[in-house]
């Protein structure tokens, strides 16, 4: 009886370990989906925010209702990304997204007055400020990027670069 009980132990030991494996694997598998709807939210949030300034005309009070709400838009992620809310598989793209928007305000001084007045207190886009501030290397590399492409566009010789750390499917790798 004593060698079916210590049998049973194992058994059930070894169960409740592939239980917990199985668990842990399908956590694994929720947050990478998880990540995926999050970044799939962001990027339709931040076309509808962009297609919304594009459809505004000549309304000024269309424009700056759908500058403002952009700018909130830019804060609530800022401040998602600086809580370190995004997944390892998404944080890079939605950093880099909000560094390119950065750039292109900071680049365009039709919307500097609309920022300006925007801000209404000293709290108003902080997260925003410290994005920015923590990725200021990052936001100027991408500056000089851009003008690069720029320049070369200019004088017909830009041609697009794709950097690949992996070598799937590739024969000749």
């Amino acid at each position: 009886m004593k060698e079916w009980l210590g049998v049973a132990q194992v058994v059930s030991s070894t169960a409740a370990a592939c239980g917990l494996i199985l668990t842990a694997w399908q956590m694994l598998r929720t947050r990478r989906v998880a990540d995926l709807q999050a970044l799939q939210k962001f990027f339709e949030s931040a076309n509808e925010h962009e297609a919304a300034l594009g459809h505004s005309g000549d309304d000024a009070q269309t424009l700056t209702h759908a500058f403002n709400e952009f700018l909130n838009f830019l804060e609530v992620y800022a401040s998602a990304h600086n809580n370190k809310l995004f997944g390892k598989g998404s944080e890079a793209m939605v950093r880099h997204k909000l560094e390119d928007c950065y750039i292109e305000l900071d680049a365009a001084p039709a919307w500097h007055p609309l920022i300006a007045a925007a801000l209404d207190r000293s709290t108003t886009f902080g997260e925003l400020g410290t994005f920015v501030g923590r990725h200021r290397k990052e936001i100027e590399a991408r500056k000089l990027e851009r003008s690069a492409l720029a320049r070369n566009r200019a004088v017909g010789t830009a041609h697009l670069t794709v950097r690949s750390t992996s070598t799937h499917g590739r024969s000749d790798a």
